[in-house]
């Protein structure tokens, strides 16, 4: 099942294999599917995606105007990169993936890895937070249907916590 903007820059394909417990799981960036079509696990992946970092760097506002130097930040400094950079799932290995908010938007970036090293342009998507909050929480829930562990109205994507490290 694929859950995307209206615009189809960004979204998730969520499959699951009830066989095994594990999920085919797919990205879109920037209109783009990403990641192999072989099962993982996702339960990680969508606990990441409901908890990315708030950030209030002005040079983020550049993304759209030069996304060089957004890109330059988020790859050099700790600050930026850490908690920024999304691990997902297996099926992402040979992507990094990088997501954050930033003034009620969320910003979704993406580059290949070829021989160890990032090659090709970025991916980017820029979406507003209740936007990005409903997909991944309906790709959530839709994934959870197979299994009753997972099926907890309790986890939600949190948006604005208001601790201090707010998340979406």
């Amino acid at each position: 099942m694929r859950f995307l903007t209206n615009d189809g820059r960004f979204g998730l394909l969520v499959a699951p294999v009830v066989t095994s417990g594990e999920s085919r799981f797919q990205l879109v960036v920037g209109g783009r599917l990403i990641g192999g079509a072989d099962p993982s696990f996702a339960y990680g992946a969508f606990e990441e995606m409901g908890n990315l970092p708030r950030f209030s760097d002005k040079r983020l506002s550049l993304l759209s105007e030069d996304p060089d130097t957004v890109l330059a930040a988020l790859l050099s400094e700790e600050e930026l990169h850490d908690p920024a950079t999304l691990s997902l799932s297996e099926s992402l290995d040979h992507w990094l993936i990088q997501g954050y908010c930033y003034e009620g938007s969320v910003a979704m970036l993406a580059r290949p890895y070829e021989d160890g090293s990032l090659a090709g342009p970025a991916l980017i998507s820029v979406i507003g937070c209740v936007e990005y909050a409903s997909i991944v929480e309906m790709a959530r829930c839709y994934w959870a249907q197979s299994d009753e562990r997972f099926r907890s109205a309790l986890w939600r994507v949190k948006i604005g916590s208001g601790d201090g490290e707010d998340r979406a």
